[in-house]
């Protein structure tokens, strides 16, 4: 009986292998990307202000373009992903001395990142629904705070973070793949902002909409 039992748990994983139905591809797609902060930094030594706030504002348009591998079995597919992505938002920085406001401005923080999500769906007929994990390491970035008032800022980015996504998707003609997804961070993008050789507390998270358009090889 035991080695009925082994033999059976061997032949089980070949035989659902056997039976997945892989297919690769590549995608592009678009991304509005919002940053959301809400920060008070206490700046103590500079004489023209006190404190910076920063407060995440308008969501900005970027791209993403990659490639991907889908494994359906029946109904259910997993489908992992490597994706390049160029993405940003808006922050307003306002500069306060006693409470009262000195500068305020709109600035833009631009990343340069490799994503890759692994998407868990359902299929049913062309339609699909999704979710799953998605980590991200930063390869660049342009933070918000360089060059406001002419001060010298060093944001604290997270080299690696993590979050999820979920969506919907449909596949047309058995080529072609359309997919829509909510992007949320569970993980500080900002770990720190640097002043004056001090590092301050700072905690930024992305969130994004992202549209694909995919054609399977």
């Amino acid at each position: 009986m035991k080695r009925l039992f082994f033999i059976a748990l061997l032949i089980i994983p070949f035989g659902i292998v056997s039976n997945a139905q892989i297919k690769f591809g590549a995608k592009v797609g678009m991304t509005s990307t919002s940053i959301k902060v809400n920060e008070i930094i206490s700046i103590d030594d500079q004489a023209d202000f006190d404190e910076l706030v920063v407060k995440g504002e308008n969501a900005k348009v970027g791209i993403q373009a990659g490639i991907f591998t889908r494994i359906t079995i029946a109904k259910l597919y997993v489908q992992p992903e490597l994706l390049f992505t160029s993405t940003g938002g808006e922050v307003e920085v306002t500069s306060l001395l006693g409470g009262s406001e000195v500068e305020s401005e709109i600035r833009e923080q631009k990343f340069r990142q490799i994503d890759f999500p692994i998407m868990l769906g359902y299929k049913f007929g062309p339609a699909r629904i999704q979710a799953g994990p998605v980590g991200t390491i930063i390869l660049s970035s342009d933070p918000s705070l360089d060059g406001f008032m002419n001060m010298e800022y060093k944001e604290e980015f997270n080299g690696a973070t993590w979050g999820y996504q979920v969506g919907v998707g449909l596949d047309i003609f058995k080529k072609i793949t359309i997919d829509v997804k909510y992007e949320g961070n569970l993980s500080k993008l900002a770990d720190g902002v640097t002043v004056g050789g001090e590092t301050r507390s700072f905690d930024s998270r992305n969130s994004q909409l992202v549209a694909s358009l995919g054609f399977f090889f």
